[in-house]
């Protein structure tokens, strides 16, 4: 069994279905959340040595806000250090926008009327998708530019949705999110919901595909373990 550093920035980007997967599937994890106290961000992440793996998740914060790069930064580091130590590396959303930074690359805002809040299917890139198409979840607001010797593995037309890079894997959508995720996020944050959705609209939908979301989860996790990581979910 495997031994997972899950990071949270603030409490609210919980774990949601990784991490009931990863408790059902007996992995021993440790949570570390960032923001707790927003005032004084926690950026004393434990050793990645002491892991098997590393699983970030998403956040209410842009990479590239000014306001966030005090921690930002130190976390971008973080990943650095994780692909040095060849440690796998799981970014969702926001943690994948960290990766790409990591990687070289960098994170702009989506044009007007390319943000993904809903459900999607992504399309594969290349030969073989490792992962369901869709039903995901996603919610995001900026897109990912990445360097040329990242290996993309899917995309729709607005964003690119799934990269690798040797043990580093990064997604733009939120494979982690359940009913109870989305209705937090809804809750604080109704400003970011477009117009052309709704709150109730966001769960409803989720709610409905929730059978299939979880074991697209599943799926995306027993990937990353077993043949990024190589252990066994």
């Amino acid at each position: 069994m495997a031994r997972v550093l899950l990071i949270s920035h603030e409490p609210e980007a919980a774990p949601g279905l990784i991490g009931e997967l990863l408790a059902e599937h007996g992995h021993e994890v440790q949570r570390h959340i960032v923001l707790t106290d927003p005032l004084n961000p926690d950026v004393d992440f434990p050793d990645v040595n002491e892991f098997d793996a590393v699983i970030a998740f998403g956040s209410f914060s842009n990479v590239y806000d000014e306001n966030s790069r005090l921690w930002v930064e130190p976390e971008i580091e973080l990943i650095r250090t994780t692909m040095r130590e060849d440690v796998p590396y799981l970014g969702l959303c926001f943690g994948g926008q960290l990766l790409t930074e990591s990687l070289g690359g960098h994170v702009e805002k989506a044009p007007h009327g390319s943000e993904e809040i809903g459900l999607l299917s992504i399309e594969p890139t290349s030969a073989t998708l490792p992962i369901p198409q869709g039903p995901w979840f996603t919610w995001h607001e900026d897109r990912m530019v990445l360097p040329g010797d990242v290996e993309i593995l899917a995309r729709t037309d607005d964003a690119i949705q799934l990269f690798r890079k040797g043990r580093a894997v990064g997604t733009q959508f939120h494979p982690e999110a359940n009913v109870e995720l989305v209705s937090d996020w809804a809750r604080l944050g109704p400003d970011h919901i477009p117009s052309y959705t709704s709150a109730d609209q966001l769960i409803g939908d989720l709610e409905k595909a929730s059978a299939a979301t979880r074991a697209n989860c599943e799926v995306l996790l027993e990937w990353f373990l077993r043949d990024i990581a190589e252990v066994h979910a």
